[in-house]
């Protein structure tokens, strides 16, 4: 175990300016490509900001979106929880060109946010905090968020509003969380477990936001509470290959498929998921580990893309606050290395040298990994339970 002295001297005002003057040219050409990317007229701009936009269009323009769904085959999947199109409501006010560049914006406040709370709950120096900043605005992850125009960036801020908020409403965040099923069941369980009135009140939000959507569009529906669920398997069903790791994907059933064992991935998933609830039951975590934790798991569990990964931000944060270097510090190291930057190294620079199977193949072990090593940490951990 190797101590480490101010991360390189990084805490030495002698490198202030250079992290500045990093983040300023790094930002500016990184942003500017993600902007074009963002804004660019399709089929070459954003492939994902339209959907969220036209299925929040239709709603407030009183139509069932999952009937449209069911009668055009063309039309967008609405896999989101309800709350999502009624949030989208002020971007469903300009015209599409607009809302994008307002939308990219926004995702840019939703990184200040984040830069934010990371530097106060791990208490980041200046230093430290542009080199986060530089580290999320170069990587893969952010600006495919920012290219594409997904919602992670507004998920996590909502999530860590909730995790590190002493307000008495962080529960309306927690409720946000629902919006995307696969982030939600961890943060779910462990306020269930935690005993937290939170989780209340985020399901009251989610039942209130599926009746307010149901009265909005006059069809009353009790199936309207588990369409976007219908909507997940139907497209689970048509489009299997969307799901088993081609392309990168890095997941549970990535990991399966690979290893060709797939027949067993519904099992795999239950006795996983089984394992991180009897973890999370049984020991107390510090709460930057534990959010860590949650955040992994949810990634490895269920279906993500590459965007989805600006949730390992938060380890980002980890490592910078540590100040020691051991196997774990290493291992979270290369994992962001990896999802961060080498997977689209090997794709511009390498000419895909590394095969998809191969690099979703060892994303999804390193996720394993990750998650293990923060889950047996031993300073991680407050209490064991006997």
């Amino acid at each position: 175990m190797i101590k480490i002295k101010k991360i390189l001297y990084l805490d030495n005002r002698k490198f202030t300016p250079y992290l500045l003057l990093g983040l300023i040219i790094l930002g500016s050409i990184f942003l500017y490509k993600s902007f074009m990317n963002a804004t660019a007229l399709a089929p070459y701009g954003s492939v994902d900001f339209p959907q969220f936009y036209d299925l929040s269009k239709d709603f407030w323009n009183k139509k069932d979106i999952f009937v449209l769904y069911q009668k055009d085959s063309t039309y967008w999947f609405p896999m989101w929880n309800h709350l999502i199109y009624i949030l989208f409501y002020p971007y469903t006010l300009f015209s599409i060109e607009i809302s994008k560049i307002i939308w990219f914006f926004s995702n840019i406040l939703f990184t200040t946010l984040i830069i934010y709370i990371l530097k106060k709950n791990y208490n980041l120096s200046f230093n430290k905090t542009l080199l986060l900043s530089i580290i999320i605005i170069t990587s893969t992850p952010f600006t495919n968020t920012l290219g594409n125009g997904q919602i992670g960036l507004f998920l996590l801020v909502c999530i860590l509003f909730y995790w590190y908020s002493k307000k008495k409403f962080k529960f309306f965040f927690l409720s946000v969380a629902y919006i995307k099923f696969s982030f939600a069941p961890f943060f779910l369980i462990n306020s269930l477990l935690k005993k937290e009135i939170d989780i209340f009140f985020a399901v009251i939000i989610s039942v209130l936001s599926v009746i307010f959507y149901c009265f909005y569009i006059k069809d009353f529906n009790l199936i309207q509470f588990i369409n976007p669920i219908i909507v997940i398997y139907e497209v689970n069903a048509l489009s299997v290959d969307n799901f088993v790791g081609v392309g990168n994907t890095f997941h549970l059933k990535t990991l399966f498929v690979n290893l060709r064992i797939e027949k067993y991935y519904s099992l795999g998933i239950i006795i996983f998921s089984i394992f991180c609830i009897y973890c999370l039951f049984r020991r107390k975590y510090k709460s930057n580990e534990l959010f860590l934790i949650i955040s992994i798991a949810s990634l490895f569990v269920f279906y993500h893309n590459l965007y989805d990964f600006v949730f390992l931000i938060p380890i980002v944060s980890y490592l910078l606050s540590e100040k020691k270097i051991d196997v774990i510090y290493l291992i979270n190291t290369f994992v962001i290395f990896w999802f961060f930057y080498f997977v689209r190294i090997n794709q511009l620079i390498l000419g895909n040298y590394f095969a998809d199977n191969l690099i979703n193949l060892v994303g999804s072990i390193l996720l394993l990994i990750s998650f293990m090593s923060l889950l047996f940490k031993k300073n991680s951990i407050i209490k064991l339970d006997h």
